[in-house]
């Protein structure tokens, strides 16, 4: 009875992360966008310090960030733990 519900908790946790990711989507492809700036930007100039320009933040994009990571958390660390150990028990 309770390796079934530690699974059932996990995947609803799963869950959880796919819709807190699914909320954050703008941030998400903000934080894709400025690492591949940077990235670009470290490929044009390997030894030199990154500009300014390049690493330009809008703060209004970065408004929900915390539940980008915690959607993440939840989805790829909290939730497939919680399955496991409720197949191993």
């Amino acid at each position: 009875m309770v390796p079934e519900l530690i699974g059932l908790i996990g995947t609803i946790t799963a869950f959880a992360g796919i819709h807190l990711l699914w909320q954050s989507r703008k941030e998400l492809l903000y934080w894709i966008e400025t690492y591949l700036k940077l990235f670009r930007a470290s490929l044009q100039q390997p030894g030199a310090p990154l500009s300014r320009a390049a690493v330009a933040v809008d703060r209004h994009q970065r408004e929900h960030t915390l539940r980008l990571l915690l959607g993440c958390g939840l989805l790829f660390l909290l939730g497939p733990a919680l399955i496991v150990l409720g197949l191993t028990l």
